[in-house]
């Protein structure tokens, strides 16, 4: 990979981070299972969740790996930083690399 290629990809790279706990096991199945394309890196204390372009956590899948529900309030408290951009929908917290601001349709 050249370095353009390198950069251009690093310029995509969207990422999560998560303190360890029952619901970033639980977001880590889903995710793992939605999205197998992931990347998922232990830090001892914490979970690095990478994807490139976009990382799609879907609530209600996570609740479903958890045993309970989970609303967006709670499963924000476990994720300690994020790259790319947010946007949030019912049910579902997406992290892309898109300009939303700049592109409506991107959403």
């Amino acid at each position: 990979m050249s370095s353009v290629e390198s950069q251009k990809s690093r310029a995509r790279s969207v990422l999560v981070v998560l303190m360890k706990g029952d619901e970033a096991d639980a977001t880590i199945s889903a995710i793992r299972s939605d999205q197998p394309e992931v990347t998922v890196v232990d830090h001892g204390t914490f979970w690095q969740i990478g994807a490139q372009d976009e990382l799609v956590i879907d609530l209600r899948r996570v609740g479903e790996e958890l045993g309970r529900e989970i609303e967006l309030g709670q499963w924000l408290t476990i994720m300690t930083t994020y790259v790319g951009r947010v946007s949030v929908e019912e049910g579902l917290f997406r992290i892309t690399s898109q300009m939303l601001e700049l592109d409506p349709s991107a959403t």
